[in-house]
C-alpha cells in the first residue's frame, strides 16, 4: 500500500477533533477539513476547509477524489453522515478510513451489545464489508477514556470542583489517554499503513484506577471538601436500559453504558496489550498522570 499523503478530517469541531487536527496538520500531510455550511471549524494554517453536503454521497465522493485517508470524529448522533462518508470514500477509492471510535473496546461482546454503541458497531461492520470487497481499508482506534478531557468535564473526577464518582468502588485498572496523544496515535496509524491495515489498534497512555486518580488529585488540591460517590455500574445500566427501551435517550440513559464499558468488571476497560510501541506512544507513570491533573487544575 502506498504512503498516505493527503488526509481529510471530518467532524473536527467536537472535543477530540481539534486535537487530531493539530497533530495531523503538524505532520507532513496535505490536510483538508470537511465542514457543514455555516459551521466554524478551528482555523489552522496550511489546512484547506471545504464545505460539504453530508446528505449527498455524490457530493462527498467528488470532494474526496484524490485523497488518501479520511479521519472521522463525527459523533454517533450524526451517524448517517458518517455512513454516507464511508460510502463516498469507497466510491472515491480512498485508501484508508479511520472511523469515529476513540473510546472503549467494542470487540468486547458486552460493550458491543450495548445500545449506545450501535452506531459505532454498524460503522465497523460496514467498513469490514467494504474492505472484504477491496474497496477501501480501515483502522479502528480504541483509546480508553479521555484522561485530560475527563478531568475537565468531571468524567468521572473533577479536581477543580472536587467531585468524584468511583464506579464500582474505583479499584479496577483502566486504560486512559489524553486528547493530544490520541492525535499522535492517529498520525502513527497514517505512518504505518500496512501494520495497521484492516484491524483494531489499542492505545493506552496510562493504566490507573479511579482511586489512584482521586488520590493524586487530592495531593494537588487537598482532601477537604470533596463529594465522593460509588455508583454501581450494573445497577445503573439496568435502570438505564428500562428507559432506553421506552425510547428515552439522553445523557442520563447513555452514560451508564459508557461508564460500565470503562469500569465494569468484565468489559475490558483495561487493555492488556496495546499498540503503543508501534505508534510511538510513551506510557505515563504516576508522576505523569499527576502532571496531567496539575495542568487541568491550572487551567491549561
Amino acid at each position: 500500500m502506498t504512503a498516505i499523503r493527503s488526509v481529510v478530517l471530518a467532524g473536527v469541531s467536537g472535543n477530540l477533533g481539534p486535537a487530531i487536527l493539530s497533530a495531523v496538520s503538524a505532520a507532513p500531510f496535505n490536510v483538508t477539513v470537511f465542514t457543514r455550511p455555516g459551521s466554524s471549524p478551528p482555523k489552522t494554517p496550511g489546512v484547506e476547509t471545504i464545505e460539504v453536503d453530508y446528505e449527498s454521497i455524490d457530493d462527498l465522493a467528488s470532494k474526496l477524489h484524490g485523497k488518501d485517508a479520511v479521519i472521522s470524529t463525527i459523533p454517533p448522533t450524526a451517524a448517517a453522515a458518517q455512513t454516507n462518508l464511508i460510502h463516498a470514500a469507497a466510491t472515491a477509492k480512498v485508501a484508508r478510513f479511520i472511523p469515529s471510535e476513540f473510546g472503549s473496546d467494542l470487540d468486547n461482546p458486552l460493550n458491543r451489545a450495548a445500545p449506545v454503541y450501535r452506531p459505532k458497531v454498524e460503522a465497523q461492520e460496514l467498513l469490514k464489508s467494504l474492505a472484504a470487497e477491496g474497496k477501501l481499508t480501515y483502522t479502528i482506534v480504541y483509546t480508553g477514556a479521555f484522561l485530560d478531557w475527563g478531568l475537565r468535564a468531571g468524567f468521572p473526577i473533577n479536581p477543580v470542583k472536587k467531585i468524584a464518582a468511583l464506579h464500582d468502588g474505583g479499584e479496577r485498572l483502566y486504560s486512559t489517554t489524553t486528547l493530544a496523544t490520541i492525535g499522535k496515535a492517529v498520525v502513527g496509524v497514517l505512518n504505518h499503513v500496512e501494520e495497521t491495515k484492516n484491524r483494531v489498534v489499542r492505545v493506552g497512555e496510562a493504566s490507573t484506577t479511579l482511586k489512584e486518580v482521586l488520590a493524586l488529585s487530592q495531593e494537588i488540591v487537598g482532601s477537604d471538601g470533596w463529594t465522593v460517590t460509588e455508583p454501581d455500574t450494573t445497577e445503573a445500566v439496568e435502570k438505564a436500559l428500562v428507559q432506553v427501551k421506552q425510547g428515552n435517550i439522553s445523557h442520563e440513559t447513555i452514560f451508564p453504558f459508557i461508564f460500565k464499558a470503562i469500569w465494569g468488571a468484565e468489559n475490558g476497560g483495561h487493555f492488556d496489550k496495546t499498540d503503543n510501541e508501534l505508534l510511538g506512544i510513551q506510557q505515563l507513570d504516576k508522576a505523569g498522570i499527576k502532571r496531567v491533573i496539575q495542568s487541568v487544575v491550572d487551567g491549561e
